[in-house]
């Protein structure tokens, strides 16, 4: 019994340590959490409005990139591109998606397919989009029975969880009608503020450390791309004002001098980042920088 007694005591002490010590990890995170947010809030914002020009996209190559964001062709290829006339075969599918029963079952049907993947759905909803882009009502009716049909399946039983994820063509064409229907919205009105929101995101994002690697971030509104275990840092002040760390990378140095440049400009540095090399001034001596080097 007095064994039995002493292994009952040494356990509740143990556990008793083990709440202790996660209390306390927990008050350091709270700690680390609060004083992070209150030098985000005392910084001096060096986010000027003028930007310059925003980067807006003419329709034709915001919807491409919103369709194939995969698909990276150059302007001279898109300039060289000829239309060919489509052959009976394209003209006869151009019919059939024209009816409303065949384009459905059609999709149901690719869906079913296990062997079917993400990147495949999403590519034949991007080409369906772009097929009935002539004539929106029509893809608005297919993608409201779509969506009728997706929510009717026993898998969606909780609707808050439903468009999540991009993961069925239905999906993938909501996204693109929206986008398309968004476009004269986010040109005329929203735009500006978006641009400079990003701006400045990336610009507090940039006053933490990034790992270069998986560009996990310490000061990141994504739970899942948070940097955890962030080692201690300083700032490293340049003549150009660019907040550099002293655990950057080369690479991340030089484009936050870029980024410093565009902003305090308006206008982008022109040389590409790999022709460009930054050098370490020391007693004098400038050492050119690199990620790999003898010291």
């Amino acid at each position: 019994p007095g064994a039995v007694w002493y292994s009952y005591i040494k356990q509740r002490k143990m556990a008793a340590q083990m709440d202790k010590q996660l209390e306390l990890l927990e008050c350091d995170i709270r700690n680390d959490i609060r004083q992070g947010f209150v030098d985000m809030q005392t910084e001096k914002c060096d986010l000027i409005e003028n930007v310059g020009a925003i980067p807006f996209l003419d329709y034709k190559h915001f919807a491409s990139r919103i369709f194939f964001p995969d698909v990276r062709r150059s302007r001279t290829q898109n300039r060289d591109a000829v239309k060919g006339q489509p052959d009976e075969s394209c003209q006869a599918l151009s019919r059939l998606i024209r009816d409303q029963v065949f384009l459905t079952s059609f999709v149901h049907a690719l869906e079913e397919q296990k062997n079917f993947n993400v990147k495949e759905k999403c590519a034949v909803a991007s080409l369906l989009t772009v097929s009935l882009h002539g004539d929106l009502p029509y893809l608005t009716q297919v993608m409201e029975e779509l969506l009728r049909a997706l929510m009717e399946q026993p898998s969606n039983s909780q609707p808050k969880l439903m468009l999540r994820r991009t993961e069925s063509i239905v999906e993938k064409l909501l996204t693109n009608w929206m986008s398309i229907c968004l476009y004269g919205f986010l040109r005329e009105s929203v735009g500006q503020p978006l641009f400079l929101l990003v701006c400045a995101l990336t610009q507090q994002m940039s006053k933490g450390p990034v790992d270069s690697v998986t560009e996990k971030a310490l000061y990141t509104l994504n739970e899942d791309w948070l940097l955890w275990q962030a080692q201690d840092f300083s700032p490293m002040v340049e003549p150009l004002e660019v907040s550099a760390l002293d655990c950057d990378t080369v690479e991340q140095v030089k484009e936050k001098i870029l980024l410093a440049f565009k902003t305090k400009f308006g206008f982008p540095y022109n040389t590409p980042l790999r022709q460009i090399h930054i050098e370490y001034e020391k007693d004098g001596r400038f050492v050119p920088l690199k990620e790999v080097d003898a010291t």
